[in-house]
């Protein structure tokens, strides 16, 4: 029997419920985790589905944070939720230029421990388009972010181009997060040059560091299998906050290569690592137990046969320093859920975006 396509909503709930099932729910996103869903199912309504990363640490109290991110939304569409509010001149900007590149995301940053009525924190993605950073800021009345940003992008080192930032709206005093990716090069030249992350941090302005923590940030930088972002806080007066954080992707797609990952490869190698530092502790085991992979025969809406599937992959792995200490470890798994389409349909697709 052929399905109907599942709605976003109740493809969304099917995601966190995978992820959540055999107790998983409680030893990794904590007791409250069904309250993070409700706060999502909101912006999962009237778009094409979104990227979703559930983040949740790997040592201390256990909670869920949910990023949703965009490649495409149509001009006038609305969130129904109040951490959405003041962004709809924003996304009326990003379906107009996103109709124009494939390379564009934004998104909403829904933090557990915040009020579900304050303003979500935003994301903007511009990869190489960085020109369109002091834009999107402009759509959201934070023009002032856009400068920052742009200012911190000029003094940048080669290989560390910022790509992408995160802002929280509604805190004048909040610094904003500039990251961007290590291409291969850099990333080997950092971990195998005792000196080039030093050199890096003199010229970006951080000094928040020590010898443990360069030593820290090279191991890892070398283990990683595929590639690695960075971030730095940036704040209103131009002062480089304490904090500097580096995301390692862990680079595998398919759902049994993930599972063997976590109990004999690359992903249990970095584990154990943050785990003899402080950074982690067993429960990364858990991790594995949330990869899926689904795919559904269903019909659209004019009797047509497609593939409709539903993923959940461990995605990212987040090591952060503040005032040159290691703090506790997070992992990011994608959700992701839709259509697969052919190589005709993607071939058209892509036709039509020439930025």
């Amino acid at each position: 029997m052929m399905l109907s396509i599942p709605s976003n909503e109740l493809a969304c709930q099917a995601l966190f419920l995978h992820a959540a099932d055999e107790r998983r729910g409680a030893a990794l996103f904590g007791e409250n985790w069904k309250e993070t869903l409700n706060r999502v199912l909101p912006f999962v309504e009237g778009v094409p589905f979104p990227s979703l990363y559930l983040e949740f640490p790997l040592a201390g109290d256990p909670f869920l944070d949910v990023t949703a991110l965009y490649g495409e939304v149509a001009s006038g569409t609305r969130f129904r939720s109040e951490a959405a509010a003041g962004t709809e001149r924003m996304i009326d900007w990003f379906a107009q230029v996103s109709a124009q590149s494939n390379s564009l995301s934004f998104g909403f940053e829904l933090d557990a421990g915040n009020d579900a009525f304050a303003p979500a924190a935003v994301h903007f993605q511009h990869y190489s388009h960085i020109r369109l950073a002091q834009e999107f800021c402009d759509a959201l009345g934070e023009p002032a972010a856009g400068q920052l940003y742009m200012e911190q992008a000029a003094c940048m080192p080669e290989g560390w181009a910022p790509a992408f930032f995160g802002m929280f709206r509604g805190r004048p005093e909040s610094p904003l997060r500039v990251c961007g990716y290590l291409n291969r090069d850099e990333q080997r030249r950092s971990a195998e040059d005792p000196s080039r992350l030093e050199e890096v941090f003199r010229q970006v302005g951080f000094r928040a560091y020590d010898d443990r923590m360069l030593r820290q940030i090279r191991t890892l930088l070398a283990m990683t299998p595929v590639g690695a972002d960075f971030q730095f806080d940036v704040y209103p007066d131009r002062r480089i906050g304490d904090t500097f954080a580096i995301d390692f992707c862990l680079g595998l797609k398919q759902s049994g290569l993930q599972k063997a990952s976590f109990v004999n490869g690359t992903c249990a190698d970095i584990m154990k690592q943050l785990e003899t530092w402080g950074a982690a502790d067993d429960r990364w085991h858990l991790a594995a137990g949330t990869c899926l992979t689904r795919a559904l025969p269903v019909t659209d809406e004019d009797g047509r046969e497609k593939v409709y599937a539903m993923t959940v992959c461990p995605k990212w792995v987040k090591a952060r320093w503040h005032s040159g200490v290691l703090q506790k470890a997070k992992l990011y798994c994608e959700g992701k859920a839709g259509i697969i389409r052919n190589e005709e349909e993607e071939k058209q697709d892509d036709s039509q975006h020439a930025l």
